[in-house]
């Protein structure tokens, strides 16, 4: 696998993972998308987009059957 195809999945994950913690905070901020966004740039909302993204990556090796 080349650098550039793992750099492309790492970041189409985290991307991912993103509009997914925006959607959380764009339901729980009742549908308000300017609070949503500023409370999706918060540390606690990135600590979840960095842990979407590593369980995408464990899920995505465990349905392959690959170990690290």
């Amino acid at each position: 696998m080349s650098i550039s195809f793992i750099l492309g999945n790492l970041a189409g994950r985290a991307l991912v993972s993103y509009a997914i913690v925006l959607l959380v905070c764009c339901a729980a901020r009742r549908l308000n998308w300017r609070a949503a966004l500023r409370s999706s740039v918060r540390w606690y909302s990135w600590l979840a987009v960095a842990a979407l993204t590593v369980l995408g990556m464990g899920g995505a090796l465990v349905r392959q059957g690959g170990a690290l």
